[in-house]
């Protein structure tokens, strides 16, 4: 897992100031998922830029096809089929630049979150400096950091030699010594470096990323000729007050892209249809995050946190700004598709079987994430399979959150699942779990409930990997990036007002009057009530205006520290839902009042029937002699006796069977060699066995 804050960068800068840079032409960004490979348009339109058009295809790294360059081409064929524009030549390769009969693109940029994280060996000179900008500038690309080492590491030379041996890592990563700064403690940890490296076999030796000292690459670059490869970037702490993470995430981004094409799976052809290297997914979202958050704290928002996350198949991504920190963690063992087993293993099965509104063993559930393991891409098509897939994912979107919660506010304690979340004025999600359930009201449901947001907030889904492609475009097209987001990019779910404390199930916990907008200038009045533990939703058109007055009634409760709010409120594809369920969620422990409230939850999200859960579902799994009637103690005896009985009758036939000589002429039948039980000692060959008689009597006694 990577969880680290990260300093302002200048791509943000870049963003921010995107009007002062010339604009580019026409840009196609891809996205390469375990399961899906997406596809965006973007190009100017009236001189502003728009998302024209989205592909997506089923992402081919794996068997039959074994390369991503053929699900990039055939979504790229959806866009050309929806737009009339040709983005491929009779190769199946991109064009590029853009031609004079409009035909392919002037920019291509590609991300990717498959595969595994690159293991990474952190060298630095300081922990609480150097070790602590390695993992800042990590953030937001595939890094497992397998193990860390400083001068403040208190193993021997011989230990540390063999921990970075036995880490088998992908990459040793050496920071330290500030410019003008350490140059001998620096030299000494790449010389540790390359000792390990010497005793690595050749067909496993990593390359080396410095950001270091710049005034030592010469000496690095002659300590490592003929070792292995070498990366270099500027300094990524050139000031003991100062980090500069952008070159060094940057030359990350390089050294992954090196380390996908290694691996096949098309990415080498891939990466030279673009000037840039495949970057990973994360930093985008690192991008974005950081990018949203400072433009709600210039709108002077008090709530001016911004959520970002990715549930995917393998990898779960999730970016936070909170308080102008900005946090990114990455969680290769968490995912609802190929990492569903991994995940049961990480939080355990009764962190999933709290979220099912029916009886499940171990078995079923274990089944259920081996299954999805193995299928990433299946979609749930009972009611029962649905609610273990949706229990799944909120068991990954919350282990998530609770695991990056701590690195938000180091000096608070936010790492119960108790404590409330601080605020947070827009949450986005990613993720086919999330964005394809088939039902907006739906999406928002989940996300509230893994997230479980305090006072107003503004849920949106990002369903063609739009975020992605805005952050590929980040340092090189920002005006784009700033239009995009401005425009109907990402689709609006809802407004959410959440009542935090603890309401009486069913008793009233707010009134609420709404004035609806009509286009011809007229105005509608409505009032309502809004009882206790219902998440109630208001169909408020995509686009459609209201004002909304909520007046808290229920003892306890309040929306943010407030009871009395009015908002004016924009629809989304959700309406307006106003959470009366309380926080933290209580959810109940019994079965029969949980099922009731889950598929109370679903019906009022969606505005579907509610679902009727099975009694059959509600019960106990029993075991077999459980079922049995249960026997007297005479009819036992009985049982008994008549065991005994016929067993002694068994034993005394094949003794007499044994003792009688065979008859001439005919060949005798013998019963076939009993083998003992497997936890039944034998005895050694010609050691007499005891009587058969005594051996029944001692069982009987």
């Amino acid at each position: 897992m990577t969880t680290a804050p990260t300093a302002t960068s200048t791509s943000t800068n870049e963003i921010a100031n995107a009007g002062n840079i010339a604009r580019t032409g026409s840009i196609l960004a891809v996205d390469f998922g375990n399961v899906h490979t997406r596809a965006v348009l973007i190009d100017l339109v009236d001189g502003v830029y728009q998302l024209v058009a989205s592909g997506e295809s089923r992402t081919t790294a794996a068997f039959p096809d074994g390369d991503v360059s053929v699900g990039l081409t055939r979504a790229a064929y959806t866009i050309s089929q929806t737009t009339g524009r040709r983005l491929l030549d009779s190769s199946g390769h991109l064009i590029t630049p853009e031609q004079p009969d409009r035909s392919g693109v002037d920019i291509v940029r590609f991300t990717a979150s498959i595969g595994r994280p690159l293991r990474t060996v952190l060298m630095g000179l300081v922990s609480e400096i150097s070790i602590a900008t390695a993992m800042r500038a990590a953030a937001g690309t595939y890094v497992q950091v397998v193990e860390t080492l400083s001068l403040d590491d208190q193993r021997t030379p011989q230990e540390q030699l063999n921990a970075i041996i036995l880490a088998r890592p992908d990459l040793i990563f050496i920071t330290g010594g500030m410019e003008d700064g350490a140059r001998q403690p620096v030299l000494d940890l790449a010389q540790m470096a390359k000792l390990a490296l010497r005793f690595m076999d050749s067909s496993i030796k990593p390359p080396v990323l410095f950001a270091g000292n710049t005034a030592l690459h010469e000496e690095i670059a002659a300590m490592f000729s003929g070792v292995t490869p070498v990366y270099f970037s500027d300094n990524a702490r050139p000031k003991l007050s100062v980090e500069r993470l952008d070159p060094v995430q940057l030359e990350l981004a390089v050294v992954y892209d090196s380390f996908a094409s290694s691996r096949g799976l098309g990415f080498e052809t891939v990466s030279a249809q673009s000037d840039t290297p495949v970057i990973p997914t994360a930093q985008s979202y690192d991008i974005i995050t950081e990018y949203l958050g400072r433009s709600l704290r210039l709108e002077n928002r008090r709530a001016g946190g911004v959520i970002i996350a990715d549930i995917g198949s393998a990898v779960s991504t999730l970016s936070a700004s909170i308080g102008g920190r900005v946090t990114t963690s990455i969680r290769t063992d968490i995912g609802v598709g190929h990492s569903a087993k991994t995940l049961l293993d990480s939080v355990g099965i009764n962190a999933v079987r709290g979220w099912l509104p029916f009886v499940a063993d171990d078995n079923e559930i274990t089944a259920y994430a081996l299954n999805k393991t193995l299928h990433a891409a299946y979609v749930p098509d009972t009611h029962r399979s649905l609610f273990l897939e949706h229990a799944l994912l909120r068991t990954a979107f919350r282990s998530l959150l609770l695991a990056s919660r701590p690195a938000w506010t180091p000096d608070t304690a936010l790492d119960s699942a108790n404590e409330l979340m601080p605020p947070v004025h827009q949450i986005i999600g990613a993720g086919s779990s999330i964005t394809r359930t088939g039902r907006a009201g739906m999406s928002a449901m989940l996300m509230l409930d893994a997230v479980q947001p305090t006072g107003i907030v503004r849920l949106q889904a990002d369903d063609g990997a739009l975020i992605p492609a805005l952050g590929s475009l980040a340092r090189t097209s920002p005006e784009a990036v700033v239009q995009v987001l401005e425009a109907v990019g990402l689709e609006d779910l809802c407004t959410c007002v959440n009542l935090s404390g603890t309401p009486r199930v069913g008793r009233r916990a707010a009134r609420v009057k709404v004035t609806l907008y009509h286009s011809d200038g007229s105005t509608e009045t409505e009032k309502f009530n809004v009882f206790g533990g219902d998440l109630w939703v208001y169909p408020l058109a995509l686009g459609a205006k209201a004002t909304i007055r909520i007046n808290v009634v229920g003892r306890g409760l309040h929306a943010g520290g407030s009871r009395r709010l009015k908002l004016e409120v924009e629809g989304g594809t959700a309406g307006f839902i106003i959470d009366a369920r309380g926080r933290p969620l209580p959810l109940p422990k019994v079965m029969r009042a949980r099922a009731a409230t889950l598929a109370r939850w679903y019906a009022q999200a969606t505005g579907d029937e509610m679902i009727e859960i099975p009694e059959a579902w509600l019960q106990e799994v029993k075991a077999e002699s459980a079922r049995a009637p249960r026997q007297t103690r005479a009819e036992r005896r009985e049982l008994e006796r008549a065991g005994t009985s016929n067993r002694l009758r068994d034993l005394e036939a094949e003794a007499s069977a044994k003792s009688a000589p065979p008859k001439r002429g005919r060949r005798v039948k013998t019963e076939p060699e009993v083998v003992p039980p497997f936890d039944e000692p034998v005895p050694p060959a010609g050691e007499k066995k005891d009587d058969d008689f005594d051996e029944l009597r001692n069982l009987f006694s």
